[in-house]
């Protein structure tokens, strides 16, 4: 008897410690996410961007940036290299083709991957800051992030 009680209470002993470990464990977890940034040009030629994108939290890190899907914009963007180690980045391109070799209407220009530390959901703002179409112009756009399902 003395034996079962001794067991129980250094079980009990050892419980507290080990669920403190678990969620030590599950606030310092990292995991990673893409977000991919949109910009809609409504029925003009896109040839120039700038945009802010942003989390709403400082558990999230940027740590890459990649171009893209049409083929104008599948390099990465132009960015401050220093500032992806925080959770806000300005990004910009240009593309000096003819209209016809450019998008138009709602095309993904970049897609930027993070680094989410602890048990958080983040939110994320992209605002434009200009965009043009071909000989400078400027013209109204709308830019939009989507989260990027991880089991794709």
């Amino acid at each position: 008897m003395k034996k079962l009680i001794l067991t129980l209470v250094t079980g009990l002993l050892l419980a507290g410690p080990l669920a403190a470990q678990r969620a030590k464990d599950s606030a310092s977890a990292v995991r990673f996410q893409a977000v991919d940034i949109y910009v809609d040009s409504m029925n003009q030629p896109l040839a120039a961007y700038q945009i802010e994108f942003a989390a709403n939290t400082e558990a999230v890190k940027i740590v890459g940036i990649e171009g893209g899907e049409h083929p104008a914009y599948k390099e990465a963007p132009y960015y401050d290299p220093r500032a992806i180690q925080r959770e806000q980045v300005v990004i910009a391109a240009f593309n000096t083709a003819p209209a016809d070799n450019l998008p138009t209407g709602r095309t993904r220009i970049a897609t930027v991957h993070l680094q989410i530390s602890g048990d958080v959901e983040p939110g994320f703002i992209a605002r434009l800051k200009t965009a043009a179409t071909v000989q400078g112009e400027k013209v109204a756009a709308d830019v939009t992030t989507q989260e990027r399902n991880t089991n794709d």
